[in-house]
């Protein structure tokens, strides 16, 4: 798809524009949707707790009328009277009553009833001097009585309905205390009728009211009169309400439902009597201002959109019209219709554009004039021919171009006529260049053979120290073997060593037993004279003991021979152990030094396989480079013989260059002759020979070469 300038304008900046501004619009809604929402929610909650400060006001001056009765001397005084049985036994009771009757005169409008009731007496007295006695009503099951008398300060009861008025009532009640203890109860009953008007009187927006609930979660006062005394978690409200209220929390706004019906809510607690209010405002009517106004916002963000459209399509309107007349003469000028009149009108870009398009087109016929002799001229160089002149006189880029032909026409005559003298040169050295290199083909093809042979010589060497350093390895592998052979039968001989050694120990020991069993005989021998002695002395009663000691002085006896013999064998076998010691530790010590010495030759024989593999190195190194220097003398060879076939071809086009110079006619110049002499290949015919093969320089062999520089090549 195509855009024109205009579709171009509005795509690229009013596009972006509406888009900004849709952004702008959407924050800006956004801002003034939540700014409206907390204004909605302000008044709600503002509302809410001018509703609060007014229940706050109401009950408070009822507080107040409670605690400033507790104060009084004739309540104390008919309390604390001691000769009162009843109320009537109270000196001061008439004064009671008159205070509470002014009491009631003052509040009269919400206070149906101002009482006292004492404990001792049991009973009840009101303004009007009425009684309710203890054994009628149980006043204990009260709830006034038991908040006073757990709590111990003025209390506000929850509401109820007044049986003869039917209006909501409250009591607001306070205890009669002397020395810590409960003695009466005085009290008011307040009607919630002029609260309730005041609470509903209270605007919030156009729909919006307040509903007061008391501290047992009882609707005490709505615009909705079926509502009231009717417990809030029973109304049908969303359980996040009902929550709210069960646990007296403050919210502000908050939205929640109730009968199928959405609202939002703001709550303020009064925790001085326990009471909620809330304030409720129909999510129509609150929302509703959230919707006109982003309403006006994106009305005003069209407005702004379509206007800026049109100042845009104006813009570009005024632009594009003298462009596309712009557009027509262009047109014709790339057609190549150079009588074209542009009239620019205006003072702006496009106008100064126009007389720009006026200033190219007289140009360009000025141009075309120099084209055609250009052309004419480059014309005659494709023919040859370089003598030529430029008559017209060339301005702005085109002078550049008429110096230029101009440098070319001098540059091209003196290069064709350095190039047909240089030809003629390139022709004599080619024959010369030709035979050098035949014969440095020929003495290549000589060495290339005489190194094959040294590198033939070469390998062969290698193969024999190769194998030479392979039989080294063997040896080596034998000498090993009987080496660790040596040093195994040299750690056998320690063991044996070892071994006679522990027997000439226990030899030693040996020796020691039998010198034991010696004198053990010895000592046996003196028993048994001792007991031939006794036995002598005995008489015919120790005969028979005497044959026995002449037994045992036999057998030690015999136990000393024996001892005395196997000492001596023990000795000769002891002398013979240190012998066979001597000669062992001989023989180890000659196969110590025989295992020293096979190391010395294994090392000696590992030494020479290192040399052996290092020679066979260097030939294998000096095989390779006999190798590549058979490769490069064939390379020469062959590179002589293709610089021969390549002089010749050489020849024969600096002959042919001759002939196609020879048709360019050239400017005269002092630098050149005005005519180039033609050349055919007879005139190579006629270029001196090259020197004689005796006479050339002498070229180093490949061994002196690789002698000169160290080795390397």
């Amino acid at each position: 798809m195509k855009f024109g300038i205009v579709q171009k304008l509005l795509l690229g900046i009013l596009l972006p524009l509406v888009l900004v501004l849709g952004l702008i619009g959407v924050f800006l809604g956004m801002q003034v949707s939540g700014t409206v929402r907390e204004m909605m929610t302000q008044t709600l909650t503002a509302q809410t707790q001018t509703g609060a400060k007014e229940v706050d006001a109401y009950l408070s001056q009822y507080f107040g009328a409670v605690d400033g009765m507790l104060q009084s001397d004739v309540l104390l005084s008919v309390a604390t009277d001691p000769n009162k049985a009843i109320f009537d036994d109270a000196a001061e009771f008439t004064r009671l009553v008159g205070e509470l009757q002014r009491m009631q005169e003052t509040y009269q409008d919400n206070v149906l009833n101002v009482w006292y009731m004492d404990i001792a007496a049991n009973e009840i007295v009101l303004q009007d001097n009425s009684r309710l006695l203890g054994s009628e009503v149980d006043f204990t099951q009260r709830e006034w009585y038991i908040k006073c008398s757990q709590q111990k300060k003025t209390i506000i009861t929850s509401a109820y309905e007044d049986g003869s008025s039917h209006q909501m009532v409250v009591t607001i009640a306070g205890p009669v205390m002397v020395n810590g203890q409960m003695r009466g109860v005085v009290g008011i009953d307040v009607s919630l009728e002029e609260l309730s008007a005041s609470l509903n009187s209270i605007a919030i927006g156009e729909g919006g009211y307040i509903v007061l609930i008391d501290s047992a979660n009882v609707i005490l006062s709505s615009p909705d009169p079926s509502l009231v005394g009717q417990s809030a978690s029973q109304v049908g409200c969303s359980q996040d309400m009902t929550d709210v209220l069960l646990n007296n929390q403050t919210v502000e706004g908050m939205p929640y439902t109730q009968n199928g019906n959405t609202y939002y809510g703001s709550t303020v607690y009064l925790s001085d009597f326990g009471y909620q209010l809330l304030g409720v405002l129909h999510a129509s009517e609150f929302d509703g201002h959230i919707v006109s106004t982003v309403r006006l916002v994106i009305i005003g963000f069209v407005l702004c959109a379509v206007l800026l459209a049109a100042i845009v399509t104006l813009l570009a309107v005024s632009i594009t019209s003298p462009l596309k007349k712009l557009s027509k003469v262009a047109g014709h000028l790339a057609d190549g219709e150079l009588n074209v009149d542009y009239q620019a009108k205006g003072h702006d870009e496009v106008a100064a554009l126009g007389a720009s398009i006026s200033r190219i087109v007289e140009r360009l016929k000025t141009y075309i004039q120099y084209i055609d002799e250009l052309s004419a001229v480059l014309h005659q160089i494709g023919q040859g021919n370089l003598v030529f002149q430029l008559e017209h006189d060339y301005q702005g880029e085109f002078s550049k171009l008429k110096d230029a032909l101009l440098q070319i026409q001098r540059n091209m005559s003196n290069t064709l006529a350095s190039v047909a003298q240089s030809a003629v040169q390139v022709n004599m050295g080619a024959d010369q260049i030709a035979s050098g290199a035949q014969a440095l083909a020929q003495g290549a093809t000589e060495q290339s053979s005489a190194v094959q042979d040294l590198s033939d010589t070469v390998r062969e060497l290698e193969e024999k120290v190769t194998r030479g350093a392979q039989q080294a390895g063997e040896v080596i592998a034998r000498l090993e073997l009987v080496k660790d052979q040596v040093d195994a039968s040299n750690g056998q001989m320690q063991d044996m060593l070892t071994a006679m050694g522990d027997i000439s120990r226990h030899s030693s020991d040996i020796g020691k037993i039998i010198k034991t069993i010696d004198d053990i005989a010895f000592q046996t021998n003196i028993l048994a004279l001792n007991a031939a002695v006794e036995a002598a002395r005995a008489g015919e009663a120790g005969k028979g003991f005497a044959v026995v000691a002449d037994e045992v002085r036999s057998l030690a006896g015999k136990s000393a021979a024996a001892a005395r013999e196997t000492n001596d064998l023990i000795e000769r076998s002891v002398q013979a152990v240190k012998q066979g010691e001597g000669i062992a530790r001989s023989t180890a010590d000659a196969l110590a030094a025989a295992a020293g010495s096979s190391g010395e030759v294994v090392a000696a024989i590992e030494q020479v396989t290192r040399d052996y593999q290092e020679q066979a190195n260097h030939l294998r190194t000096i095989a390779s480079g006999v190798d590549q220097i058979s490769t490069v003398v064939q390379t020469n060879s062959a590179t002589a013989e293709e610089s021969a076939a390549a002089s010749e071809e050489l020849a024969g086009q600096a002959s042919y260059m001759q002939e196609e110079i020879s048709h360019f006619r050239l400017q005269q110049s002092s630098e050149f002759s005005p005519s180039v002499p033609r050349h055919t290949t007879d005139d190579v015919d006629k270029a001196p020979a090259p020197a004689p093969a005796d006479k050339r320089e002498e070229v180093p062999s490949v061994s002196s070469m690789y002698q000169s520089s160290g080795g390397k090549y």
